[in-house]
């Protein structure tokens, strides 16, 4: 999501004449970070699951909507390998990277792909026959393109972006396995700008804070 959020923020930033600074990393990864050190005004995780989970702790308050993004199978531009399903994440001839599921919001959503698919067994030999284990969609997306691995499972919109659009392919995978995940972003209660953090929220879930994200593969 950094790509549509670096966009926006220059708009906001001519408009408030401000400086915003965007830290990317794993959804958890993120909440841990801005739990420990009470800094920052937005928070956008990969999921709303995240923002569900932690409102209790009192550091969310309002957010919006924006969006949606899905897990698809990704491959080598072309399909070298012939990969058809999630079948293939078992066959040691393909080389396979997924994500921690502890990591980021992508490493939650495989886990769950995996175990309604065909159960623990599968989660387990899956991850066993990874060749790499990564912490976010950007590790993701850099095993296929420096073509280390042949297939992964990712979030559809970055396999849009330019610099990865000529590498890689996607392959669907059935929403009852893969269901559409809402992105919502938040206010942070200890914001020091809470003016400008709801302007972006504002701005975000506007007609044209949503056209960007469209041109990068969300819906």
């Amino acid at each position: 999501m950094i790509k549509p959020m670096f966009e926006m923020s220059k708009v906001i930033e001519n408009k408030y004449n401000c400086k915003i600074k965007i830290i990317q990393g794993g959804s958890k990864d993120l909440y841990d970070s801005l739990n420990y050190a009470k800094k920052g005004d937005l928070y956008l995780p990969g999921s709303d699951s995240y923002i569900i989970k932690y409102k209790k702790d009192g550091y969310l308050l309002n957010y919006e909507y924006i969006g949606f993004n899905q897990a698809v199978l990704f491959v080598r531009k072309g399909n070298p390998k012939n990969i058809k399903n999630l079948d293939s994440l078992l066959d040691e001839k393909i080389a396979t990277t997924l994500c921690n599921p502890k990591s980021g919001s992508i490493g939650k959503m495989t886990k769950r792909i995996l175990l309604n698919y065909k159960g623990e067994d599968f989660f387990d030999d899956a991850y066993d026959t990874a060749l790499e284990i990564g912490t976010d969609s950007r590790n993701i997306n850099k095993s296929i393109i420096d073509k280390r691995t042949d297939l992964a499972i990712n979030w559809r919109a970055t396999a849009f972006w330019k610099e990865n659009k000529p590498f890689i392919d996607i392959i669907p995978i059935d929403e009852k396995l893969a269901p559409k995940k809402k992105l919502a972003i938040s206010i942070l209660s200890f914001s020091k700008n809470k003016r400008i953090a709801k302007a972006f929220i504002e701005y975000s879930a506007s007609k044209d804070g949503q056209a960007i994200m469209k041109k990068y593969g969300f819906k």
